[in-house]
C-alpha cells in the first residue's frame, strides 16, 4: 500500500469517526430539548389549570425584616398609603386628572401626563375600575426604595368615544401588579408601573 493510499484510509476514517460523533451529539441535543420542551409545556399546563396560585411572584418581606432596615416605619401604615396612591392613579387615569405630582415621580409620571391629555384629545379612556382588593405586600425594601405587589379583581376594558373597544365592564378579571416607589423629599412616589399578570375570573 502505496503513501497516498494510506493518507486516504486515514482521512476517511477520521471524516467517518466525526460524522458519527457529530450525529451522536444532535441526537443527544434533540433528546434534551424535547425533554425541556416536555417540561415547559407541563409547566404551562399546570398554570392554566390551578391559576395564579402556581406563579411563584418573590414573596413579600415581613414587617420584623422591613423594621430591620427602617425602625421608624409603621409597615401597615405605609402598605395601605401605598395602596391608596395606586387608587387614587387610577382614579386619576379614568378622570383625565394629569395632576400626577403627588403620586408620581421620573419617567413615569412624562409618560403618563403625555398619555392622559392624548387621550383626552383623541376621546379614548383605559379604565381599571371595580377594584376588589386581594392582598398586597412589600416584596423588597430599602429606606430609598420598594417594590409593592397589589393582587386585586376589578373591571378592565378600555373606549372609543364612549364605545367599549376591548376588555368587559361587566366581567372581572384578576391582576397582579407590582408597583416601585421611590422616596422623594420624604414621600414615597411610584416610579414604575408593572401589570405582570392577568385571567379572567370564572363565573
Amino acid at each position: 500500500m502505496n503513501l497516498l493510499g494510506a493518507i486516504n484510509i486515514v482521512a476517511v476514517s477520521l471524516a467517518a469517526i466525526i460524522t458519527i460523533v457529530c450525529c451522536i451529539g444532535i441526537i443527544i441535543a434533540s433528546r434534551f430539548q424535547s425533554k425541556q420542551k416536555k417540561k415547559l409545556d407541563e409547566c404551562i399546563n399546570i398554570i392554566k389549570e390551578k391559576g395564579i396560585e402556581t406563579l411563584q411572584f418573590k414573596n413579600g418581606m415581613t414587617e420584623e425584616e422591613i423594621n430591620d432596615i427602617d425602625d421608624t416605619i409603621d409597615v401597615n401604615d405605609l402598605m395601605k398609603e401605598l395602596y391608596d396612591k395606586y387608587l387614587n392613579f387610577e382614579n386619576k387615569i379614568k378622570n383625565f386628572d394629569d395632576n400626577l405630582d403627588e403620586l408620581l415621580t421620573g419617567f413615569i409620571k412624562d409618560f403618563y401626563i403625555n398619555k392622559i391629555n392624548n387621550f383626552k384629545e383623541k376621546g379614548y379612556e383605559d379604565i381599571t375600575d371595580g377594584i376588589d382588593l386581594i392582598g398586597y405586600t412589600i416584596t423588597e425594601f430599602d429606606k430609598k426604595k420598594l417594590k409593592f405587589k397589589i393582587t386585586i379583581n376589578c373591571f378592565d376594558y378600555k373606549k372609543v368615544n364612549n364605545v367599549i373597544v376591548s376588555g368587559s365592564n361587566l366581567e372581572k378579571v384578576e391582576q397582579v401588579i407590582i408597583l416601585t416607589y421611590e422616596k422623594i423629599k420624604d414621600k414615597w412616589l411610584i416610579s414604575n408601573y408593572e401589570k405582570v399578570y392577568e385571567k379572567k375570573i370564572s363565573v
